[in-house]
C-alpha cells in the first residue's frame, strides 16, 4: 500500500523540479537524466582512408571531435559537455560534381554527454541521418546533417539539425592539382529540438 502511495508523489516531483529549475537526480544507473533541449557547438578532425582526391573513389570518412553544450532557452540554461565518433564508407573525392551532392544515404554517430560538474557521467545519444555537402574550390565544405536520435539514454525520438564545417584554402589548391586530401578540421553544430 505504501508503495502505491508512492508513485504519484515521485511522478509530480520531476517536472516540479523542472519547472523551479533545480536540477533532477540521477537515474538509479548513475546516468543524469537528459534534457529536453539543446545546442551544442565544437570542434570535429576529419580523417580520410585512402585520402581524397579529385577523381572520387571508395573511401572511408571518419570522424571526432568535442562538443560545449547548453538546453534551450540559454538563460539559465544547464550546460554539458560531450565527445563524439563515427565513420561511414562511401564513393567521394575533394572535388563534388555538384552543390547539393548526397555523400551517403545514411550516417550513424554516437555521442557520449557528460555534465560540467562531474558528479553523473551524463548519457549517450545516438544520430543516424542523411548527410549532404556544399563543396567549393577553395576547400570549403558545409556538411548538412538532420533526422532523428535513434538510440542512447538522451534524446531519443528528438528530431536534430546539424552543420559540420571545414574550410582549408591549402586542402583547394592541392585538389585542384591532383593531390591528395588525408585529414581536415573544422567546427561542428547540432541543435536537439523538442519533442
Amino acid at each position: 500500500m505504501r508503495e502505491r502511495a508512492l508513485l504519484p508523489v515521485t511522478a509530480g516531483i520531476l517536472p516540479l523540479l523542472l519547472v523551479l529549475g533545480l536540477p533532477a537526480p540521477a537515474s538509479a544507473g548513475g546516468e543524469a537524466p537528459g534534457p529536453l533541449t539543446g545546442t551544442c557547438v565544437g570542434r570535429i578532425h576529419y580523417t580520410f582512408d585512402p585520402p581524397l582526391r579529385a577523381t572520387p573513389r571508395e573511401t572511408t570518412t571518419s570522424w571526432s571531435g568535442d562538443y560545449s553544450c547548453s538546453e534551450l532557452p540559454l538563460v539559465k540554461s544547464r550546460t554539458w559537455k560531450g565527445t563524439f565518433k563515427g565513420s561511414v564508407k562511401s564513393v567521394t573525392g575533394c572535388l563534388q560534381a555538384s552543390p547539393g551532392q548526397v555523400v551517403t544515404p545514411s550516417i550513424t554517430e554516437t555521442d557520449h554527454w557528460t555534465t560540467p560538474e562531474g558528479r553523473h557521467q551524463g548519457g549517450t545519444s545516438v544520430l543516424t541521418g542523411t548527410v549532404s555537402t556544399l563543396p567549393r574550390e577553395d576547400g570549403t565544405r558545409v556538411a548538412e546533417w538532420t533526422s532523428t536520435v535513434t538510440g542512447g539514454t538522451w534524446f531519443k525520438g528528438h528530431h536534430f539539425n546539424g552543420n559540420n564545417v571545414y574550410t582549408s584554402l591549402t586542402s583547394g589548391r592541392l585538389c585542384l592539382t591532383g593531390g591528395e586530401i588525408d585529414h581536415n578540421d573544422g567546427t561542428a553544430v547540432v541543435t536537439f529540438l523538442p519533442l
